[in-house]
């Protein structure tokens, strides 16, 4: 005598359960797991993500204030010729762009802190907009790093004391822990290449 075939409505069912159940609860991608969208680890985690990228940007956001205060310095004085130079304008500009830029970003992710979104959540062409012009900035912002490492160095060699200030110094090891955060991620992105081909290739 045949087994009469399961209904679709009992199929369905089962298929929901078997959803459910797979992954196990409280894994990585299963419900309430770390990989979830919704689950508490990965709401804790992108909170921390986002008071770590507050404090970070508040940081340097006051760095790059008392950075453009000490180039406005240095223009007010009309006998410190040591440091005019076309190096000094670049920052000078650079810092008029960035702050408030920076600004912006620490407004964002304050927002989204504070509403419990993602970055993703936000849509609109003036999001869109602000990637780009950020996207731009971080370009020119790899330039400006090089260039304010080497622009405080020449004024340390020449001794150029009228551009001491405890603000040049807070800049100077400002770049150069930017400088190393870089090359430290450029080390591990070429050390990966290799491993990424070697697993391409099995």
């Amino acid at each position: 005598m045949p087994r009469k075939s399961k209904s679709p409505k009992t199929a369905k069912t089962l298929s929901k359960t078997l959803k459910n159940l797979s992954p196990i609860p409280g894994t990585p991608g299963g419900p309430g797991g770390v990989g979830s969208p919704g689950s508490p680890a990965t709401s804790l985690y992108r909170s921390e993500s986002f008071i770590f990228a507050i404090v970070i940007g508040i940081i340097g956001l006051i760095i790059n204030i008392n950075a453009i205060m000490w180039i406005y310095k240095l223009e007010n004085i009309p006998e410190c010729k040591c440091s005019d130079n076309w190096m000094r304008m670049y920052l000078k500009y650079y810092l008029l762009v960035v702050i408030p830029v920076v600004f912006i970003q620490i407004f964002i992710n304050i927002y989204l802190y504070l509403n419990d979104l993602r970055l993703s959540d936000i849509t609109g062409s003036v999001m869109l907009t602000f990637r780009v012009f950020t996207g731009f900035v971080s370009f020119v912002g790899f330039l400006n790093i090089i260039i304010a490492i080497i622009f405080i160095n020449k004024l340390k060699e020449i001794n150029c004391e009228c551009s001491e200030d405890v603000r040049r110094e807070v800049y100077f090891i400002y770049n150069i822990v930017l400088a190393s955060f870089i090359g430290i991620a450029l080390l591990f992105t070429l050390m990966s290449i290799p491993i990424a081909i070697m697993s391409l290739r099995k």
